[in-house]
């Protein structure tokens, strides 16, 4: 009886103070998370987010253990990693793994603007169109959260940028692959340069300034050397996901699958919202610096479409040489960003 009473005593000051009770017998299932984001990084902090609160939904019937800074292998390996169950949940970024998803890169074409909008299309094209998560699939893994930064813009050192023509010939620090073939619609010469050395190249006038989101432009320092900015500008866009092992999905309960879905889709949202929020907080700080911001209006967006006539045809031209569907899946992601997209 007095063994009794000191349990009862246990249990009843475990929920005053607010500590989870799982119940006896009740086994915690365990996920390693993996991404290659350092601490303090804005994808971070909402990596975390995300764990706590799929914790929460599952009444902490789920525990995730999350390895940031490649802690877990490096980035280029996570796709394979995650299908061989070495990690749970892993970050794969779609430009990263072009080769292997080539479907997923469409996200990256400009013809929407904000983060908010990228996640919102992103999710809704996968849902929508199978194929996207069948690409995934082939390397046994399927999309959990999918998410984007917004679209890049252009920073530049001594050349102001307020139009298309004000492009043509400036040697920009781009991102490869889509990101060029973008650029250079405009007419812009691209060069590679490894990040590391971003600084120095535009220090020494190796570029003429570089295509990045804000929060890389702070990243690297290059607003120290940057004297004009445009936003709002759509130079490419970074869609992100975490894949989830498709094995470990399919044995997991379905309260738990429910908790991780419901998780997923609150951290794309409050993700996105806050990247958005992010972009405009750096815009106004950089303005404080001396930074020249240009801020493109609705009504000049035709005169900045131009340039990228066709650019959806070197993607799917692009796309096809691995999956046929290419064009499929980009008339639904052109029919949904006219939906999202202002």
């Amino acid at each position: 009886m007095k063994k009794i009473r000191i349990l009862f005593s246990v249990f009843v000051l475990l929920a005053f103070i607010g500590l989870p009770l799982v119940a006896e017998g009740q086994e915690v299932i365990k996920l390693k998370m993996a991404d290659s984001f350092p601490i303090g990084h804005i994808a971070h902090h909402y990596a975390q987010y995300f764990i706590k609160k799929a914790e929460e939904i599952s009444n902490n019937k789920l525990k995730i253990e999350y390895y940031p800074s490649e802690q877990l292998g490096k980035l280029k390996d996570y796709l394979n990693l995650c299908g061989q169950g070495i990690m749970d949940i892993a970050y794969v970024p779609p430009s990263f793994y072009a080769g292997q998803v080539p479907l997923n890169t469409v996200l990256i074409l400009p013809f929407w603007t904000t983060a908010v909008e990228g996640s919102a299309i992103y999710k809704k094209l996968v849902e929508t169109t199978p194929e996207l998560t069948q690409e995934f699939m082939k390397y046994k893994v399927r999309p959990l959260i999918v998410t984007s930064t917004s679209q890049y813009d252009i920073g530049t050192v001594k050349k102001a940028v307020r139009s298309p023509e004000d492009l043509k010939g400036l040697k920009l620090k781009t991102s490869g692959g889509l990101f060029d073939k973008i650029a250079k619609q405009y007419g812009i010469i691209t060069v590679t340069v490894a990040s590391p050395e971003v600084y120095e190249a535009t220090q020494r006038g190796i570029v003429d300034g570089n295509i990045f989101s804000y929060p890389s432009v702070k990243g690297y320092r290059v607003d120290e050397l940057e004297k004009y900015h445009t936003l709002g500008a759509r130079m490419g866009g970074y869609p992100s996901t975490y894949q989830i092992n498709d094995k470990k999905w399919q044995t997991l309960p379905k309260d738990i699958q429910n908790a991780l879905l419901a998780a997923a889709e609150d951290m794309s949202k409050a993700f996105a919202e806050a990247w958005d929020q992010e972009q405009l907080k750096l815009a106004e700080q950089f303005e404080k610096g001396g930074m020249t911001i240009y801020r493109i209006k609705p009504e000049e967006r035709a005169k900045w479409e131009a340039p990228l006539k066709g650019i959806e045809s070197v993607w799917i031209q692009d796309a096809e040489k691995k999956a046929p569907p290419a064009k499929k899946v980009f008339e639904n992601f052109k029919k949904i960003s006219q939906e999202i997209a202002k």
